[in-house]
């Protein structure tokens, strides 16, 4: 299946939906030096870098029609840790641009591509203005053309990779096909909510109240509370957020202050604008994560954001922001083969 990819980062969405067996197509990056990272991993796909100045024309004129869109829209105004500006915040409102252009896609191949939309965000994206923006996604899904949607919020730490990454994944199908023969469920999470859109916007409504109460508190079972494991902020760009292991206070202050972050087995959230966080390792000895650590962590290969097309090595800063920006490859790898097997 040929997947078009907008918002791509690095690449970590690609990577995990190739794995799978899909083939990236198309890529829309608008960050200069991670669209210069996919040019190194992806010389052959062509690309963009404005999503709201991408039309349908330039994507369907290189010869290759997009089966899967893969996207992860600007999250800052939908995550708890911003300011919740919601859906029609200035970078989350990029949102309206991928639907724009699915719906631009199917006018132009005859409502034939795409045929599915596999969309990725914070679980803020659920709570976010007491669930309406989630109840927004929901509809201008269904308005695109989507016959079934079924959304979870999956964990990274559950999908091969010591990192506590939670992640809202919606996966809405177009193809009547795909739709008929869809599993129930699509994403097979202990606790979940599947949204069957066909019969109508009110009982969109209502699922997506139903998709707050079942993901804004509990989540959908693929995390626990009370794992050791905590969330390293992006915007804590000297140092990580949070501090855990009393018993290490002194030695830590004393080293890195404060507001940096220790943990043992399990790695918090790496988000886009944190600088290294920091590693407890055998008693007292504290270190930081290096960037191929951090890229281990989001299931990346070693070195994937250490040199861009011109061979030229990043600096540190830029590979952790595009860790921290980046999708959990191996939880889009478990997402892809999902998607795969109701395509066959």
């Amino acid at each position: 299946m040929n997947v078009l990819s907008l918002f791509a980062g690095v690449g970590g969405f690609d990577l995990g939906l190739e794995r799978a067996g899909m083939k990236t197509i198309y890529q829309c990056e608008l960050d200069a030096r991670a669209r210069s990272i996919l040019d190194r991993h992806w010389p052959d796909v062509p690309k963009w870098d404005d999503v709201s100045t991408l039309a349908a024309t330039e994507i369907l004129r290189h010869g290759q029609n997009p089966d899967v869109i893969a996207w992860g829209s600007p999250c800052q105004d939908l995550s708890v840790a911003g300011r919740r500006a919601g859906i029609e915040g200035s970078r989350s409102a990029l949102f309206h641009e991928g639907i724009r252009i699915i719906k631009e896609l199917r006018e132009a191949t005859n409502n034939e591509y795409p045929r599915i939309s596999i969309w990725e965000n914070v679980p803020g994206a659920i709570t976010s203005n007491d669930g309406k923006d989630f109840g927004v996604v929901l509809d201008e899904l269904a308005k695109a053309g989507a016959l079934v949607i079924e959304w979870a919020v999956l964990d990274a730490q559950h999908f091969g990779v010591p990192q506590r990454r939670r992640r809202t994944f919606v996966v809405a199908i177009f193809d009547p096909a795909i739709a008929r023969n869809c599993p129930d469920p699509l994403l097979p999470v202990r606790k979940g909510s599947r949204g069957d859109i066909a019969k109508g916007k009110q009982e969109r409504k209502g699922t997506s109240a139903t998709t707050q109460e079942g993901f804004g508190t509990t989540g959908a079972g693929w995390w626990s509370e009370t794992d050791t494991a905590i969330t390293l902020c992006s915007r804590d760009t000297k140092s990580p957020s949070t501090l855990i292991g009393e018993n290490l206070m002194l030695a830590f202050d004393t080293q890195f202050g404060s507001n940096a972050t220790v943990f043992e087995d399990m790695a918090p959230t790496l988000k886009s604008s944190q600088q290294a966080p920091s590693i407890f390792v055998d008693g007292f000895n504290i270190r930081k994560l290096t960037p191929v650590e951090c890229e281990r962590l989001m299931g990346w290969p070693d070195d994937h954001t250490r040199w861009n097309a011109k061979g030229r090595e990043q600096k540190d800063a830029s590979r952790y922001r595009q860790c921290g920006n980046g999708v959990a490859s191996p939880v889009a790898e478990w997402v892809g083969r999902h998607v795969m097997e109701a395509t066959r």
